[in-house]
């Protein structure tokens, strides 16, 4: 994996750690640091060789080091190691160190077929020593992607030494601990050739320190060990824009990217592994800060896995891998989670795993023991006996990355949405170059389907026809907008409110290198989601076109459509246009239409594409899956559209009719200005502007719910926009009385009802609330 970062700013102060150091550590310090490191690289302490999953991951391993073998150059005057491998290459020589690792790993492992092999030491030995004599030294300058120098190849030669620690001459360990700092002199930056040094941050910065603590036990150098280990701390604190943790639980890398799902457990695992490393040493982290990331599990990492899968709208560019499915970075997931619990209080352990043997459990698309190292197997086997947990009810809104995620009993609904502050998707390195619409509103509806986005989704999914999303046809270049993360918007209004579990989420969005305008909102409720849709509009000479879903019918699905009771486009190859009060997927949702009955187009069809397509790096191998579409289309460069209409995953054919015939949901407002919905006690609106509706006024604009619990009021408000200072709401209510407020929050009473001012300066869009009587 290759990485790239952006200077976010100053890193904070390493002084947060705290600690009580001897004058000399101990040798005795360092080797049982050393024999600590060793342990949890091999797993070596749970193994069970009779056991068919530690049997089946020894033979992983041993089949993995049989292959690299037989490409070793075992010629007396090599210029690389493998011969696959060629070191003119910048990405050669991390995966020439990875290769090393494992062969060092399976000599270091009881019950490999290498365990204590002479002649595979042997081999680790000489290339060692040729890596060393040819590229990775202190003469050699960076080419190509620093991560491959500074992070890829320094973290598995690292571990090498350790694990061949006694088999390594000291004046050995010397020479390639002095690549490392050569490469990485200072963890706390990064050293990109065109760029100069810059900050590291977030999962790099985790990274580079890893790198530099196991070095340091190398040649026991307390020094480094002790500034690495203190530069773990800027990794937790709160930032409020770049790199890192949101108060939210927002996790962004790459200064504009929602990445809770690759850098961030990255970065989750990578520190578990070195505080369980430290703890109960003369090093052990002891910054009372890092509560923030115990905090985090709960806030940024539980709630983006759903049954065991990462959501992929906080996966950035690794959506387009083909060996990375949202599966596979929720095993990662898992394990950084368990590894952590190790190192907390036995309750809050209780509660993380409980969640990870729940996500096993409903696990039906993988496995996460497929393909499982030693240390995985353990970790999850340490999971027997544990009561799983179910997903849990609610919503979370992440405003610092503009993302939101709605759960009910069975079923997730996420919404990814771009705004000035977080692009509409990240590509690079050649990959994910098509992802430009999949910050504009996509939804992913997350079910019984375990394997809707794992099963080939990217490549053969029209990517115009993201579910969710409000597109401008305009044909788009690859990288449209920019790399990493530059393709933003210039819109602020994204976002919404919360309360208890409901929700208004709005997105003022701006089409992708495109002069595509709309307001879309998300009213997200018990049983369903209504989305509605207003101020669309165009000048590209294209169509534009609202997407109410496109379905990964996997190879042979069959699934029926139903419009209006009458079944639809039954054979692959169909297509229809139909006046639609509402729709039923089978094994799906039921949709209904809101505003009449518009016109939806229809399409079942078999979609071919490879991985090829939208990685440099996937292979060019055809896949087919089918797929069924339903879409709005809104013409040519429209004036002001709207659409309206409503999701309910889960639902039966007869309760969408029902649904279509008496929903109890009123649509009050629906335009540029106000987008508004009243369902039984909760009023829910986005004011895009100042205005009034359902005795609420406004007076710049913001996202509010307001509650009636018998004479009881909640009103929840927030800036989506994340500029304001100040919002101002008036409430017809005559003879209120205040019950509780928020910090912030003050009420004046009126004679006809009262005036709240919500001091929202730095709330980031965090909701406020007040609760007053009527």
């Amino acid at each position: 994996m290759k990485r790239r970062t952006f200077l976010a700013g100053t890193t904070a102060a390493a002084a947060a750690l705290t600690l009580e150091l001897p004058a000399v550590a101990a040798p005795a310090d360092f080797a049982a640091l050393r024999a600590k490191w060793a342990a949890a690289l091999t797993g070596s302490a749970a193994i069970d060789p009779a056991d068919p999953d530690y049997a089946a991951a020894l033979g992983r391993l041993d089949t993995a080091v049989k292959a690299s073998l037989a490409k070793l150059d075992r010629t007396a005057t090599r210029t690389l190691v493998f011969t696959d491998q060629p070191l003119t290459a910048d990405a050669s020589i991390p995966n020439t160190y990875v290769r090393l690792e494992q062969w060092a790993t399976a000599w270091s492992t009881p019950g490999s077929q290498y365990h204590a092999d002479p002649a595979l030491l042997s081999d680790v030995q000489a290339a060692l020593e040729t890596m060393d004599q040819l590229i990775y030294n202190p003469s050699t300058v960076e080419f190509g992607n620093w991560w491959s120098w500074e992070i890829g190849a320094t973290r598995p030669l690292a571990n090498v030494m350790v694990l061949l620690y006694d088999e390594l001459p000291a004046a050995t360990r010397e020479r390639y601990c002095a690549a490392i700092d050569h490469f990485v002199p200072d963890p706390y930056q990064m050293f990109p050739p065109e760029r100069g040094p810059i900050v590291s941050t977030g999962a790099n910065r985790v990274d580079l320190c890893q790198a530099v603590i196991v070095r340091s036990l190398v040649t026991e150098d307390e020094a480094k060990l002790t500034h690495a280990r203190d530069g773990l701390s800027d990794t937790w604190q709160y930032v409020t824009s770049g790199d890192g943790f949101y108060r939210d639980g927002s996790f962004v890398q790459h200064t504009w990217v929602a990445y809770t799902g690759t850098y961030g457990h990255v970065l989750l695992n990578g520190i578990g592994k070195l505080l369980a490393l430290l703890a109960n040493s003369p090093w052990a982290v002891t910054d009372p800060k890092r509560q923030i990331l115990f905090d985090s599990v709960a806030k940024a990492y539980l709630p983006v896995v759903h049954d065991a899968r990462m959501m992929d709208f906080v996966r950035g560019r690794a959506v387009s891998r083909y060996n990375a499915s949202d599966h596979d970075d929720g095993y990662t997931a898992m394990e950084a989670i368990l590894r952590l619990a190790q190192g907390v209080e036995s309750t809050l352990a209780a509660q993380w795993r409980a969640a990870v043997a729940g996500w096993v459990q409903r696990d039906t698309f993988g496995n996460v023991l497929s393909g499982a190292t030693i240390p995985r197997v353990a970790l999850i086997k340490s999971l027997q006996g544990m009561t799983p947990a179910p997903e849990r009810n609610g919503h979370t809104l992440f405003a610092g990355m503009d993302r939101s995620i709605h759960r009910r009993s069975g079923w997730a609904y996420s919404i990814s949405m771009a705004s000035q502050r977080i692009a509409y998707y990240e590509c690079g390195n050649g990959e994910n170059d098509q992802g430009f619409h999949s910050g504009s509103g996509m939804t992913y509806l997350y079910d019984r389907d375990n394997g809707q986005y794992a099963d080939a989704f990217w490549p053969t999914v029209d990517r115009y026809r993201l579910p969710g999303t409000t597109v401008d046809k305009l044909p788009l270049a690859p990288k449209a907008g920019g790399e990493w993360g530059a393709a933003r918007p210039t819109t602020t209004w994204v976002g919404g409110s919360t309360l208890d579990g409901y929700a208004a989420v709005g997105q003022d969005l701006q089409g992708p290198a495109s002069p595509m305008r709309a307001r879309k909102s998300w009213f997200c409720l018990d049983e369903y989601i209504v989305a509605l849709g207003a101020g669309i509009s165009g000048s590209s000479g294209y169509p534009v076109e609202t997407i109410v879903e496109n379905r990964n019918l996997h190879s042979i699905g069959t699934n029926t459509l139903t419009v209006n009771g009458i079944p639809q486009v039954p054979a692959v190859g169909d297509s229809a246009a139909v006046a639609a009060r509402w729709a039923h997927l089978d094994g799906v949702a039921g949709y209904v239409f809101l505003n009449g009955s518009p016109t939806l187009q229809l399409r079942r069809e078999a979609r071919t594409g490879s991985w090829r397509d939208i990685n440099t790096g996937g292979p060019t191998t055809p896949i087919t899956r089918r797929y069924l579409t339903m879409w709005l289309d809104h013409g040519v460069d429209p004036t002001a559209a709207t659409y309206a209409y409503l999701t309910a995953p889960g639902a039966s054919v007869a309760r969408t009719k029902q649904l279509s015939q008496s929903s109890g949901l009123l649509i009050l407002r629906n335009t540029a200005d106000v987008q508004a919905v009243l369902s039984g006690d909760l009023l829910l609106v986005n004011f895009w502007k100042a205005g009034r509706v359902a005795g609420l006024t406004a007076d710049s604009p913001c996202s509010v719910i307001r509650r009636v619990r018998g004479r009881e009021i909640d009103l929840a408000v927030s800036d989506p926009t994340q500029r304001a200072s100040v919002i101002t709401l008036h409430l017809l209510l005559p003879g209120a009385k205040v019950l509780s407020v928020d910090e912030g929050v003050t009420v004046r009473r009126t004679p006809l009802g009262i005036d709240v001012s919500v001091n929202i300066a730095g709330a980031a869009g965090a909701t406020r609330t007040l609760t007053v009587r009527g």
